[in-house]
C-alpha cells in the first residue's frame, strides 16, 4: 500500500508504495484512512524519534476513516462503519499517513450522524488529551500519571486536563455553573479549544490564553475570557489576579510551553483553599517539572503516548483502561452537540502533499483551525 514515511529520526517524509498492509488482530480493526488531522506530536517525533517504537515509521494520530476489517472478538464496529479518534503513536502499522491503519476497537469513536467524515478528524488528540476520566471513581487507585518530583494529595489515574485536575463528567442535560476560575495555557489550540469546552460544560469559568487574534476562537468554544500570552509575565499575572480575583487552583498547559509561567500564576495569583493544595496539568511529557518549594503544587503529565499500548506494563494498562471508560460519554457528548467539532482547513491532498501540510501546519499561519489532510 501507499502512505509516507520517516526512516530515522530527524528525516524528511518519503512517499512509499511498497509499505506492508497491516492485518487487525484480536480486538483491532482495520481502517481505510480518509482524513487525517495534523498535530504538533508528528513533528516532535519525527525530530526526536521519542514515543517511536520502531523505524522506519509511518506518523500521524488523528483518524477518521472506514472500518474495511474486523479483528476476532470485536462487536462495536462493522464493516463500512466510520470511525474516528487517536491511534498508537509511533507504532508501525498504526499511522494515519498511509492508507489503511489499525486502530483498537475500545479506544476508537464511531462516527455519528451529525458529524461529518472531515469534521471527525479534527476530535481525536484533543478529545482524549482533555476528556473527563476517573478522578471521582472509587475504584480508580493508582498514581501512574503523578510527576515524580511533585506532591500528590490524589490517588488516582489520569489523561488528560480533567483526570489530573479533578473535574467531573458534564452530565447530559444539566448546566451546573461554579464559583471558579479555570486556567488554560494555550487556549486557541485543538487541545485547548476542547479542553475549553468541557470545561465550561462542567460549569468552570474558564480563563484562556491565546494571542487577540485568536480571542473569538476561544470565546466560542466557551472561555469566559482570554489573555494575551505574548505580554511579559508580571502583566499576564496582574491581568488574571484583575479577572479572577485569584479564585482558581487549577491551572492546565494545553501547549505543553507553560511550565514555568503556569507556577508563577498558581504561586502568585492563586488564593487557594483551606487545604492550600492547587494542581497544574500539562501536555508536555518530557521536559523537567518540580512544584516550588512550599508551594502545595500538585503536577500531573499527558502520557499521550501510552495509548493502545496494552501489554506493555501497568502504568499503560492503566491509561487503556481509564481511556476505554472515557469514550462512550465522550461519544454521547459529541453526538448530542454538546462537544462541537473545531473549525478545519484541508491543506493537503493525497501523501506528496503530507510534508508540506506538516510545514504549513508548524508555521502557526491557519488561525487556529486544524489542519487536515484528505488521504483517501
Amino acid at each position: 500500500m501507499r502512505g509516507v514515511t520517516v526512516a530515522s529520526p530527524g528525516a524528511p517524509y518519503e512517499v512509499a508504495d511498497d509499505l506492508p498492509k497491516p492485518s487487525p488482530n484480536e480486538n483491532q480493526v482495520l481502517v481505510k484512512s480518509l482524513f487525517s488531522g495534523i498535530n504538533p506530536v508528528e513533528t516532535f517525533m519525527q525530530s526526536s524519534g521519542m514515543m517511536v517504537t520502531g523505524w522506519p515509521v509511518v506518523l500521524g494520530c488523528d483518524a477518521s476513516g472506514e472500518v474495511v476489517e474486523v479483528g476476532k472478538g470485536v462487536s462495536k464496529f462493522k464493516i463500512g462503519d466510520h470511525i474516528y479518534g487517536c491511534t498508537r503513536l509511533g507504532v508501525p502499522g498504526y499511522g494515519t499517513f498511509q492508507e489503511y491503519h489499525l486502530m483498537d476497537e475500545k479506544l476508537a469513536f464511531k462516527k455519528p450522524s451529525n458529524v461529518s467524515v472531515e469534521q471527525a478528524a479534527t476530535l481525536g488528540v484533543g478529545l482524549l488529551v482533555s476528556f473527563p476520566s476517573s478522578l471521582f471513581f472509587p475504584n480508580h487507585t493508582s498514581k501512574v500519571f503523578l510527576d515524580a518530583d511533585a506532591k500528590s494529595s490524589f490517588k488516582t489515574a489520569s489523561l488528560g486536563l480533567i483526570a489530573g485536575l479533578g473535574i467531573e463528567y458534564p452530565v447530559a442535560g444539566e448546566t451546573s455553573k461554579r464559583d471558579e476560575w479555570l486556567i488554560i495555557l494555550g487556549g486557541s489550540g485543538s487541545v485547548g479549544q476542547y479542553a475549553t469546552q468541557i470545561a465550561s460544560l462542567s460549569g468552570y469559568q474558564v480563563l484562556a490564553s491565546c494571542s487577540p487574534s485568536k480571542a473569538q476562537l476561544c470565546t466560542a468554544a466557551g472561555a469566559s475570557a482570554t489573555f494575551d500570552y505574548k505580554l511579559p509575565l508580571e502583566e499576564q499575572v496582574s491581568t488574571i489576579k484583575s479577572i479572577t480575583g485569584g479564585n482558581f487552583i487549577k491551572v492546565f498547559d494545553a501547549g505543553a510551553a507553560s511550565y514555568a509561567p503556569a507556577m508563577e500564576m498558581l504561586v502568585k495569583c492563586s488564593n487557594g483553599k483551606k487545604d492550600g493544595a492547587k494542581h497544574f496539568a500539562s501536555t508536555d511529557d518530557w521536559s523537567p517539572m518540580s512544584a516550588p518549594e512550599r508551594s502545595s503544587i500538585n503536577i500531573y503529565r499527558i502520557r499521550l503516548g501510552q495509548i493502545g499500548r496494552y501489554g506493555e506494563g501497568s502504568e499503560q494498562e492503566e491509561t487503556c483502561r481509564v481511556l476505554e471508560e472515557a469514550i462512550v460519554p465522550l461519544e454521547r457528548l459529541v453526538a448530542d452537540g454538546k462537544i462541537k467539532p473545531m473549525e478545519w482547513e484541508i491543506i493537503g491532498h493525497g501523501f506528496k502533499d503530507v510534508a508540506s501540510a506538516v510545514k504549513l501546519f508548524d508555521s502557526g499561519k491557519l488561525g487556529g483551525k486544524k489542519a487536515l489532510v484528505k488521504v483517501a
